[in-house]
């Protein structure tokens, strides 16, 4: 019990940036994407030539939207094989206070659904790539592998340093009935250099 106080205690601390941009517009905060969709379908729309439509403008809105439908279906799941109590790996129940901490999972959607929205406009360049190259898998799968994992482990050892550990990281490991979710779960800072290390 004393642990569990000392790390509750430790959550109380938050740094700069901890939270996302949107967090006043509370459950509105899905506004921030309507601009993005409404250009996205209008450019697609006024063109008239098959070659200068903007296919992944079109395509992005839906894609978030079943990214978010599948995230919600592992949680429910989980929380339903949780509640009947068979396959736990903690023999402990959801508790309230998890349920509130683990309810802005989509955040990092909403983030990337902005990055993928914009960067074509800050890059134009990156419109007309290929759907598919086998030199880019390549590539992309030896830097993974290679710089981001190695950078990633060290940044993740740096983030259980007691400074860093209790204005960002602690929100992170409080969740002790683990869903699919809880791996998500990061402060907007840590999510930028997450983002910024796999680019």
């Amino acid at each position: 019990m004393h642990a569990k106080i000392a790390l509750w205690s430790m959550a109380t601390k938050p740094g700069i940036l901890t939270d996302w941009p949107w967090k006043p517009l509370g459950s509105f905060k899905y506004v921030i994407l309507a601009p993005w969709v409404v250009h996205g379908i209008y450019s697609f729309m006024a063109k008239r030539e098959s070659d200068q439509r903007d296919l992944l403008a079109l395509l992005l809105f839906p894609f978030l939207l079943v990214r978010m439908l599948h995230n919600q279906l592992w949680i429910s799941l989980s929380r339903y094989q949780t509640a009947k109590g068979n396959n736990r790996i903690v023999d402990k129940g959801i508790e309230f206070e998890q349920v509130d901490r683990e309810r802005n999972w989509d955040d990092q959607i909403l983030f990337n659904g902005l990055l993928l929205y914009i960067g074509p406009m800050i890059i134009p360049q990156g419109r007309i790539l290929p759907f598919w190259r086998r030199d880019g898998v390549v590539i992309s799968s030896l830097l993974h592998a290679g710089p981001v994992e190695f950078l990633y482990y060290w940044f993740h050892r740096a983030l259980h340093h007691h400074y860093l550990y209790s204005r960002y990281h602690s929100h992170h490991h409080s969740s002790i009935a683990t869903e699919p979710i809880t791996c998500k779960l990061f402060h907007f800072i840590i999510y930028i250099y997450i983002t910024y290390s796999c680019f």
